[in-house]
């Protein structure tokens, strides 16, 4: 009796395992969470790029046809999604600054298909990828409309906006702390943060809260009447460590205010005193 084998298909031969596209977007996962720490960053932090291990433990246990593989998987997505909102959003929306929003766009994609591939039984193989891709790109969408990162820049030209008076953002302080505007008119200010951490400028008394990542620089506008606004970083204990500064918006007539442009006082004053521009 000749035995019947049954050949498989050419569609057969060419689907993937099941647990392929969740070993990927892990993977992915482990990749970008160390390009954001470690490169695309201020100063590398090595102990937040430790995050990676998650990913690689979760890719791991896929491989192993491992039950426990999806811990770690959506571990890492809610991690790096709760932990990096400020900077993912940031970056996204920023598509000019090519290898942050690669690397941005990366993760939110990646966390869309491991959240699929991490449901047992419901979606495997390709359908993970088809779901989960869209997904993510809800995911970015959402991160970018909870926490927007946009600059206001008002009617500031791209070359205004470069020379505007610098404030540095480092661990636990401003430099220069004490900025000086004249009254009548907005005056912007650029905050840069080149730290392994995210900073933020905050006046509470009106509401201002702008947030820095780590390695990024925004710009932020004011418009005040005269008087003296005290500023934080508002991020986790930086203001209790000292991170803290006054800006002093001066009367008309008022000589400190240099005819309405920005400028800065104390360390740091000689380059920044008179360079901004007005709009």
């Amino acid at each position: 009796m000749t035995e019947i084998r049954e050949t498989p298909t050419a569609t057969d031969r060419r689907q993937p395992p099941p647990a392929a596209f969740a070993v990927a977007a892990t993977v992915a996962l482990a990749a970008t969470t160390l390009l954001s720490y470690l490169v695309t960053g201020g100063a590398p932090n090595p102990a937040m790029a430790s995050i990676a291990v998650l990913p690689l433990l979760a890719a791991f246990g896929y491989l192993r046809s491992a039950r426990w593989a999806a811990v770690p998987a959506v571990l890492t997505v809610v991690t790096l999604l709760v932990m990096r909102t400020a900077d993912l959003s940031h970056d996204l929306a920023r598509p000019g600054e090519i290898l942050p929003f690669l690397v941005a766009a990366a993760t939110v994609l990646a966390s869309g298909v491991v959240l699929v591939a991490a449901v047992p039984g419901l979606l495997a193989g390709a359908r993970s990828l088809v779901v989960g891709l869209p997904l993510g790109a809800v995911l970015g969408l959402g991160l970018v409309l909870v926490s927007p990162q946009l600059d206001d820049t008002g009617a500031l030209t791209p070359d205004q906006v470069a020379a505007l008076p610098t404030v540095a953002m480092v661990d636990f302080k401003f430099e220069p702390g004490q900025l000086t505007v004249a009254e009548g008119r907005p005056v912007a200010f650029r905050f840069t943060n080149d730290t392994d951490g995210s900073h933020s400028f905050a006046i509470e008394s009106l509401g201002i809260d702008v947030t820095v990542p780590a390695g990024r620089t925004r710009t932020v506008v004011v418009d005040l009447e005269p008087g003296v606004y005290p500023f934080v970083c508002s991020v986790g204990s930086h203001e209790e460590n000292g991170m803290v500064g006054r800006l002093t918006v001066t009367g008309e007539g008022d000589a400190a205010g240099h005819d309405g442009h920005a400028g800065v006082e104390g360390e740091g004053a000689a380059e920044g005193e008179g360079t901004g521009h007005d709009h």
